[in-house]
């Protein structure tokens, strides 16, 4: 059986393991209504001593008590008095298999993020460009291979030897645009997989 001394010790060890942004709550939940019965640094949510269970910890409690849970809920959102998101988990301690008191740790992350949010702004170029992407490849081969697929893929060709006349005018400009005929020879591989002339493809290059 779990006495209040060894609650009391619980509470103030895991308080001073995770500092001041982090608040402890040991609730008697024999009464609900004032179930707060040890709490460490509560200014974090603005509680104190004889303050009631929360909403959430009167259906954890309905779940223990019905067997349709387990014990705990781990990270969680909760929210402080004056609106602070708070990063919270709970444990139901039972006896004789009733809830009997639950511990609830509450943590301010907001400093941690500010900082995280300060090193990103100082990352130059960090907001990437989510329309924009670039693969990395060690021969040339290889990205005139990505770029012939990636065209078929927004062109939704399948097989490029069977497109109409009017396809392969089309596939031949996006081949342009993509850049591949900067690399030496691709206009004769390009004609070769489309089953037509070099001559051909300059005169869809105009």
């Amino acid at each position: 059986m779990i006495v209040e001394l060894d609650l009391n010790i619980l509470a103030k060890f895991i308080s001073r393991v995770m500092g001041d942004n982090c608040e402890i709550v040991i609730h008697d939940l024999t009464d609900i209504c004032q179930s707060v019965i040890l709490i460490e640094n509560g200014y974090i949510t603005g509680r104190c001593i004889s303050s009631p269970a929360t909403d959430l910890a009167l259906k954890k409690i309905k779940s223990i008590n019905d067997n349709d849970n387990l014990p705990y809920s781990l990270n969680y959102k909760g929210f402080s008095k004056n609106g602070v998101e708070l990063r919270s988990s709970t444990l139901i301690i039972t006896e004789n298999d009733i809830a009997k008191y639950m511990l609830c740790i509450n943590i301010d992350d907001s400093k941690s993020k500010q900082a995280i949010q300060s090193l990103i702004e100082m990352i130059p170029g960090f907001n990437i460009d989510s329309d924009k992407s670039e693969s990395f490849f060690t021969s040339i081969e290889e990205v005139t291979t990505k770029i012939i697929e990636q065209q078929k893929l927004e062109l939704k060709f399948k097989d490029l030897s069977r497109l109409s006349v009017d396809e392969k005018q089309v596939f031949v400009k996006h081949m342009n645009l993509a850049g591949i005929f900067t690399i030496k020879g691709n206009i004769q591989k390009i004609a070769n997989i489309l089953s037509i002339s070099e001559q051909t493809i300059y005169r869809y290059l105009k």
